[in-house]
């Protein structure tokens, strides 16, 4: 019955209020991604304690858990997902690790259902609606700082709108007819639409094989419309695209779906760096 529910909580949420953590203590929290533990650190700050299942860097599709991840999800308050299919990984280890009585939060809820792609937060008018309901979800498991955690909430809000306007103006120094973001799997729908850019993949997902068909297509297409670069994630890819990209002069750059090790840091620092590298490979 709870993997059932967990399956369902991918476009709906669970929250429930559970103990008042133990004075001069922090909420316990696991989220399934370094990007949501990122967000949730920037609501919570002090007030909280914070697990990422899925370390930065690692590729969300392929992740394995752990019985250290069983554990941390047994003692946690507060466990914050992203849902529509992207954590499905975690509700085996919700049935035998998950406690009734945690609060759980699924942060794309409400976001345009029947939605395919589950990376809302490349929208980042998408993230300011995680940010709430983290913040909501702090509040049911901690009301004692409600307070606070909604001014931390409101902080982080304004510094995500003030990146909404600098990614319009990264990206706006790129002529029109090449705003056109090609990408080896299918990541940045919502980034390309919040921007009026059109948008196009290679794969479905970091797992799909790339077939060699649409390499030829694609590529063909890019030769029609004069775009002068693809895009791939650091830690997954395909030589069979590089090496025919890079063979007809194509540019192949990086972009993070997700909070990296390196220069992508943080949610905010990772949505910059992509921009930034969108607009020197396409101007």
């Amino acid at each position: 019955m709870l993997v059932m529910a967990f399956l369902a909580a991918c476009g709906d949420d669970r929250v429930q209020s559970t103990s008042t953590p133990e004075s001069g203590g922090k909420l316990q929290v696991v989220a399934t991604t370094a990007l949501l533990a990122d967000m949730v650190k920037n609501v919570g700050r002090e007030l909280v304690e914070v697990r990422s299942l899925v370390p930065p860097g690692a590729d969300v599709h392929s992740f394995q858990s752990t019985p250290e991840d069983s554990i941390a999800i047994n003692r946690a308050q507060v466990v914050v997902l992203n849902g529509f299919g992207l954590d499905d990984f975690l509700a085996p280890v919700l049935d035998s690790a998950g406690k009734e009585n945690s609060t759980q939060v699924v942060a794309a809820r409400g976001l345009t259902q029947g939605e395919d792609d589950p990376h809302f937060w490349q929208n980042p008018a998408f993230a300011i609606s995680y940010v709430e309901r983290i913040r909501d979800g702090l509040v049911a498991a901690d009301p004692g700082h409600e307070s606070q955690y909604d001014a931390n909430a409101q902080d982080y809000i304004g510094l995500l709108g003030e990146l909404d306007l600098e990614l319009n103006r990264i990206l706006g120094q790129v002529e029109p007819e090449l705003r056109h973001l090609i990408t080896y799997h299918d990541a940045f729908g919502h980034l390309a639409e919040r921007y009026g850019w059109e948008a196009s993949a290679f794969v479905a997902s970091d797992a799909d094989e790339v077939s060699p068909q649409a390499v030829v297509e694609v590529l063909e297409r890019l030769d029609r419309q004069g775009i002068p670069a693809i895009f791939m994630g650091p830690q997954f890819g395909s030589d069979v695209v590089r090496r025919a990209a890079e063979d007809s002069g194509i540019a192949v750059g990086i972009l993070y779906s997700g909070v990296g090790e390196n220069e992508a840091t943080s949610y905010i620092d990772m949505m910059r760096l992509n921009a930034q590298t969108v607009a020197e490979h396409l101007r």
